[in-house]
């Protein structure tokens, strides 16, 4: 019998504060689908398109990341047996959950290159490049909330 790790509360408020998409926190306004909308001015045709693609992604994307939580488990339990040919039938599908998340990655850029005219990639490129900034909303580069910061380092 193994016991499951108990789990810190959450935080003040539940998990419900924030918004659809998990993270928590306010929504930065810039980030809003209306907000990137509003910026590539897409047409009706575009923004129903758009639509169709986010739907088709986020459901591959719940299943290529189940695949990978559940091969992270098969991992975790091969460790446990300490069972060589586990570990590596699990890290063989780790790795091909990681190949198939990114295949998917690249066939959604794709996707999204023949929705939008050339001008809106390049706007698109460059509201993601300043969004991929450190501490840009939406975009995790330091502790989560409720994790412990590291000290600096003294080098």
């Amino acid at each position: 019998p193994c016991e499951k790790m108990m789990m810190p509360p959450p935080p003040p408020g539940g998990p419900s504060m924030g918004h659809e998409n998990g993270f928590r926190g306010p929504r930065a306004p810039k980030a809003s689908p209306e907000y990137l909308d509003s910026l590539l001015q897409v047409t009706p045709e575009q923004k129903a398109l758009l639509a169709k693609q986010k739907a088709s992604m986020d459901s591959t994307s719940k299943a290529i990341g189940k695949q990978r939580r559940d091969a992270e488990k098969m991992l975790r339990e091969a460790l446990d047996s300490n069972n060589d040919e586990q570990i590596n039938t699990a890290k063989a599908a780790i790795s091909a959950a990681q190949s198939a998340m990114l295949d998917h990655r690249v066939n959604n850029h794709k996707q999204l290159a023949n929705i939008l005219s050339q001008e809106q990639m390049e706007k698109f490129r460059a509201f993601h490049k300043e969004n991929m900034k450190k501490g840009a909303p939406g975009h995790h580069k330091g502790p989560r909330p409720g994790q412990v910061q590291p000290p600096p380092s003294q080098n």
